[in-house]
């Protein structure tokens, strides 16, 4: 058959997918422009290391062979034994050119087109070949033509590698028209999470000194049964709590070591870089923890958080942190925004809040040998709060020259004078039933499984907790005054207003109360609570207001809108302002005694 060179189809698409249209041209002027007979074009590939072509043609370089074209016939040679063995023993002897060595039209077309690529591990398209054993159907298929089952035989069922295939490619969005895979639910999460927690190497045993309940608590739930659960449970509480506090001592401290041991790294090794030494550490660590690196990169990420709210705020703020913590230093929710500079304004106030609400809170720090002595004592507001410190209160009042200085005695409920009352209470009202509340007529009780009454329940008729406040010097010349922790909702108690209950006081500060029948008054002088610390503003954030609580009459402060960190002020009323002869100095731009003297 004649064919011209220049029109062979298998030579075109060569030369298209490689890029040279000269080829053909050269090959004609080499044999003619026509041919007859078997001749054929042979294909080898060469392996090599460099890109300086005189370099190519020094080196002694093994070619591989890819195949034949034969020049006379459109058609691929599909049989190697149509060439003869002398001319496959020949300088110029030629091989068939198999079907999977001979892309397709549609495939010259598209490595014509240059793919923008984005880096050096752009995975290149699959081979037909290796498009075949990726495929579950055809897996089989090309088993078989790897190794050929005898005709009289069983099949066989070979499990081979597929060298000539590389990493499985990405999938083509566009091209991919299989079922979108559904995303894991919650429940799938928490399925899988139990899994994990099975088969991971987690010491759930008991905690040494453990003692089981004396009573048997299966025998339903009565009162014992269920005081003894309760019990139970506060104990498991206060012990996950503290392992909790333990758990974030150790890890913030693991930081400082960390780092520690990178310097001691690089001292013994001199030659080492910083990421030399840091990655030596982090083997040592990975290897003692029996953590893989990533794992345990990642739990210093968050450790480092504990590190910082330590450096910043103390030991306290980090151990009496909420659960909150864990998520707040993963993803450093507010570090970026003032969290350090805040937390170094507070770390005194935290550790006077710690040292004498919780003074057992530094035994916790024996687990790294840190454990020292509390710097507070006594009652948390026998302390004021003064630039980044605290100091006693009795020493903030050295102006009121008391000869044996400035000594209060804080209480939680009014004491009453019995020189002036006697036995009875002028708070009481025995025309009113202590039993029943004046605002919701609910039944009041101190005690909590009896009570019903919901009014102000931080202070009445429920379990009560230490009023998140703290004193504080101010710096308008008002002297001490009282800051607010927490907010305090419109309409929540702060606090009662508590003190001595006495009568015929002149001429000092006190609480008028009662009626015209059964006055009395409040006074906290030697006695009482903070409120006798609170301020007097125009524009208050807080009031005094009456409360019948189980038959007696209370005064307590009651929020307006309190935000955290912001100081407690009430109005001390105009009556009060006409007796003293001195400016108010709240600074108000409504203020109404700023001018009276």
């Amino acid at each position: 058959m004649d064919i011209s060179i220049s029109h062979h189809p298998l030579l075109l698409q060569l030369c298209g997918l490689l890029g040279n249209s000269d080829f053909p041209g050269l090959l004609a002027s080499r044999v003619g422009s026509h041919i007859n007979g078997h001749v054929y074009l042979r294909l080898e590939g060469t392996l090599c290391n460099s890109e300086d072509r005189e370099v190519l043609d020094r080196q002694s370089r093994e070619s591989l062979l890819l195949g034949w074209i034969d020049l006379c016939n459109p058609q691929a040679i599909q049989n190697p034994s149509a060439i003869s063995s002398d001319e496959s023993r020949s300088d110029n002897a030629v091989h068939p050119l198999t079907p999977q060595s001979i892309s397709t039209d549609d495939d010259a077309q598209a490595a014509l087109k240059r793919r923008k690529t984005v880096g050096g591990l752009r995975l290149s398209k699959p081979s037909p070949r290796s498009a075949i054993a990726d495929n579950a159907e055809s897996a089989e298929a090309y088993t078989h033509l790897s190794q050929p089952r005898p005709d009289n035989g069983p099949e066989r069922r070979v499990r081979q590698f597929h060298i000539d295939s590389r990493f499985p490619q990405r999938r083509n969005p566009a091209k991919d028209t299989g079922i979108p895979v559904m995303q894991p639910t919650s429940i799938d999460k928490l399925i899988s999470g139990i899994w994990r927690q099975l088969h991971s190497p987690i010491d759930l045993s008991l905690p040494s000194g453990y003692q089981e309940p004396e009573i048997d608590i299966r025998t339903g739930v009565s009162e014992e049964v269920f005081l003894v659960i309760n019990r139970l449970c506060v104990k498991c509480h206060n012990q996950n709590q503290s392992s909790r506090a333990l758990e974030m001592i150790i890890q913030a401290y693991w930081i400082e070591c960390y780092g520690a041991r990178i310097a001691s790294i690089s001292l013994e090794n001199p030659n080492y870089s910083t990421t030399e030494a840091r990655m030596a550490a982090l083997k040592e660590a990975c290897n003692a923890l029996g953590w893989q690196e990533k794992d345990l990169r990642n739990k210093m990420a968050i450790w480092r958080g504990y590190k910082e709210i330590k450096d910043a705020g103390g030991w306290a703020s980090l151990i009496f942190a909420g659960t909150g913590v864990y998520r707040f230093c993963k993803y450093r929710m507010g570090f970026n925004e003032g969290l350090t500079t805040r937390l170094r304004q507070l770390a005194s106030s935290f550790e006077l809040a710690a040292d004498t609400l919780h003074p057992e809170w530094r035994d916790l720090l024996q687990v790294i040998g840190q454990r020292g002595p509390s710097r507070y004592h006594g009652h948390p507001h026998e302390w004021v709060t003064v630039q980044g410190s605290a100091v006693p209160l009795s020493s903030t009042y050295p102006h009121l020259h008391l000869p044996d200085g400035f000594k209060y005695q804080f209480v939680d409920e009014c004491i009453v004078d019995q020189e002036v009352f006697g036995e009875n209470d002028p708070r009481r009202i025995h025309e009113l039933d202590p039993d029943v509340c004046q605002l919701c007529k609910e039944k009041q009780s101190d005690n909590v499984k009896l009570n019903r009454c919901s009014c102000f329940p931080t202070l009445f008729g429920a379990v009560r907790y230490p009023t998140p406040v703290q004193l504080f010097h101010t710096t308008s010349g008002k002297n001490n005054g009282v800051i607010a922790r927490c907010d305090f909702d419109r309409g929540a108690a702060i606090a009662e207003f508590v003190g001595s209950i006495t009568n015929g006081i002149q001429g000092l500060d006190v609480m008028i109360a009662g009626t015209l029948d059964r006055p009395y008054q409040i006074y906290q002088g030697d006695m009482g609570n903070f409120t006798r610390f609170i301020n007097h503003s125009c524009h208050p954030n807080s009031q005094f207001q009456k409360f019948i609580w189980r038959g007696k009459e209370r005064i307590i402060v009651v929020s307006r809108g309190v935000t955290a960190g912001t100081e407690i002020t009430v109005d001390y009323s105009d009556l009060y302002w006409k007796q003293l002869n001195k400016n108010c100095l709240c600074g108000e731009s409504s203020c109404r005694f700023a001018s009276q003297v």
